[in-house]
């Protein structure tokens, strides 16, 4: 069904809030929000298709509850539309077990047609109607700030703020609508959806055993560390460590102009720094535990949420969290990016171990082998990895095979040996980490401070030399594509338009997907900095015209940005497809898609059905795309009672 046969519900909720309980709080999220003591619903906006907005307000909730209820006797297919549906929705779900058969977010379709501008509805409107001043998102919510119970007055003054929101959100969806593909709808629908209904269960006897271990490592690390609490989670004290030891500290020019200290895990000073010292990788380790315990503070939050959910976790996914178009993770919870299971490790990937089917059901998954190198194999005319792809070969031992001059062949039959796995491990980053244009001087820090989740690998950097000079030289159809890359982006700059580009078409400022989607470089330019010469873009100008942020541009970045994108409308589109099978097959109150990270797709289905779900979604995930039908793909996955995979 298309958007067409549903009836539109357009829908705003107003809610308390004041300091201390907000939403733009670092440590609160949506579900801690809606499900605080303090949570309160000051007025409801709908409206129904185009007819009038109806608002109902703290004191007629029982009146909501009956609309909704009117709604869903009438039979009649509905589609909720929202600005930042995944709110709106969650609080639908929670406080009014209500679900609409179709879930649209204007905030997600701005998100996809203006890609890296701020997608509030405030900015959205200006955008869509920058002649006409009268279509404006107003200021008046914050009179409402730390204010529990509104007087009338001001009650009177939210409702309407509350009306002219669900007419620009009804409106801003008729304009976007026109030009945004149906498959991109579905997939907003099926994001929001995760996080809304969710399907996944949380074992929380798996979760607090990961608290538990995180504790005991962190422990561990300050010990064997032989430093203090106080030194550790301190820049200042951290610094006078390492100086008084002898160690000159890695610096960097703060926004001022000003050299300080760079000692920040983000900061690629202090990434080279531990790179070059490995004999204070205790001491990092340590600091890593000070400053941040990710996983610990996840697996709480996994704890909390389950509770708040009745056990249930939902999946919240960003549509367009990236410039390519690929999802990310929020909530604090960021399920796109949980470790991995070791099959020699029983004790890891607990927190992934840790979200379970419910009881009769199966969590299935599949994930495409390799798509990004494929891709790029594809793109670039590599025969030699093609021909590798197409064979069932391995590329990252094919690599590694050139870079320590072994035998591949001989190498295929005893590659589970460990001095092989580390090697091939080393060919593995060669081939992930290299095809984009990574140099010397990054490969070396990333092999030293830990590649792709793995243990830092010793790398020198005459070792680094020679691993990027051997990958270029032996895939010199990828730095060929780099070149074209480059000429692309010079074209775009000197206004030419209606290229083809393989399967891409160039439009002045943006290159045209096979999805209709588009990756865009506004305001693209030719710029001088202390880097030289280079092409710089930004989604958003400043008052003075120039610039608002600057992202660079290049033959390898921009090489990144095609591959990831074609990668995620492969991926899509065969989440789709998988979708439409389970609908066809079982109906997707039995057997739906309920997470997707970056390569692999993840059903909820009945455990007495969980092989031929299993086989189907590797027979759809095997199956190239329209455009690209000579593109090797293979699939690989399983399925048990939680996400082992």
């Amino acid at each position: 069904m298309k958007i067409e046969d549903y009836t539109l519900l357009t829908l705003d909720f107003e809610t308390y809030y004041g300091r201390g309980y907000s939403l733009g709080r670092s440590d609160t999220n949506t579900i801690d929000y809606i499900t605080d003591d303090k949570f309160k619903i000051h007025c409801v906006g709908v409206k129904v298709d185009d007819e009038d907005v109806e608002i109902f307000r703290e004191d007629e909730m029982a009146e909501f509850e009956q609309f909704l209820l009117d709604l869903t006797r009438s039979g009649e297919p509905i589609a909720l539309v929202c600005h930042n549906t995944a709110f709106d929705g969650i609080i639908l779900h929670h406080h009014f077990n209500w679900h609409p058969d179709y879930y649209v977010d204007t905030m997600s379709m701005s998100k996809g047609m203006f890609v890296g501008a701020s997608a509030s509805l405030k900015a959205l409107s200006k955008r869509l109607w920058s002649a006409d001043s009268g279509k404006r998102k107003g200021d008046e919510l914050a009179l409402s700030k730390d204010i529990y119970d509104l007087p009338r007055e001001l009650m009177d003054i939210i409702a309407n703020y509350c009306l002219q929101d669900v007419k620009l959100t009804y409106d801003a969806f008729r304009v976007m609508y026109e030009h945004f593909p149906e498959d991109e709808m579905y997939l907003i629908h099926a994001h929001i959806r995760m996080f809304c209904e969710p399907w996944l269960r949380v074992d929380t006897k798996i979760t607090q055993e990961e608290i538990d271990a995180q504790v005991t490592e962190k422990r561990a690390a300050y010990k064997k560390a032989g430093l203090p609490l106080t030194v550790l989670s301190s820049d200042q004290k951290f610094g006078i460590y390492l100086e008084t030891r002898g160690y000159e500290l890695p610096a960097k020019e703060n926004a001022k102009g000003k050299w300080i200290a760079a000692l920040s895990q983000k900061d690629w000073e202090f990434l080279k720094f531990m790179a070059a010292h490995p004999e204070l990788a205790d001491v990092f380790a340590a600091r890593k535990y000070a400053k941040s315990n990710i996983q610990e503070s996840r697996a709480r939050r996994f704890l909390s949420t389950a509770k708040k959910f009745n056990g249930l976790m939902p999946v919240p996914l960003k549509y367009y969290g990236a410039h390519t178009g690929r999802s990310s993770g929020g909530e604090a919870l960021n399920l796109q990016n949980l470790p991995r299971i070791n099959p020699n490790d029983a004790t890891s990937g607990r927190l992934r171990r840790s979200l379970c089917a419910p009881d009769g059901y199966s969590v299935i998954v599949s994930d495409l082998s390799n798509i990004e190198a494929r891709v790029l194999a594809w793109l670039s005319g590599n025969t030699e990895l093609m021909e590798l792809y197409l064979t069932g070969g391995d590329p990252y031992l094919l690599m590694a095979s050139k870079i320590y001059d072994f035998d591949y062949n001989d190498a295929l039959t005893r590659k589970s040996e460990k001095s092989f796995k580390a090697m091939r491990n080393v060919g593995k980053v060669a081939v992930l980490g290299l095809g984009f244009g990574m140099g010397v001087n990054k490969f070396w820090v990333t092999m030293n401070t830990g590649p792709m989740g793995m243990d830092p690998i010793p790398t020198t950097i005459d070792e680094a030399k020679h691993i990027v000079g051997l990958y270029r030289e032996t895939n010199f159809p990828v730095v060929d594509y780099w070149d074209r890359c480059d000429e692309i982006i010079n074209q775009m700059l000197s206004g030419n338009t209606a290229l083809t580009f393989g399967p891409l078409e160039i439009h002045n400022n943006n290159i045209i997907l096979p999805n209709n989607m588009a990756l865009q470089y506004p305001n693209l330019c030719m710029k001088e900095d202390i880097k030289g010469h280079s092409f710089q873009y930004s989604p958003e100008l400043n008052q003075y015209g120039e610039l608002k942020t600057r992202k660079y541009l290049w033959g390898g970045t921009l090489t990144e940005n095609i591959v990831q994108a074609l990668a995620r409308i492969i991926i899509t589109e065969q989440a789709i497809a998988i979708e439409k099978h389970l609908d066809d097959t079982y109906g997707l109150d039995q057997a739906r898609l309920v997470h997707m990270v970056h390569d692999e797709l993840i059903v909820v289905g009945p455990e007495k059905y969980a092989e031929d779900i299993y086989k189907s979604m590797i027979a759809i995930m095997s199956t190239p795309p329209s455009w690209a039908l000579d593109l090797p793909l293979t699939s690989e996955g399983g399925w048990a009672n939680n996400y082992i995979k």
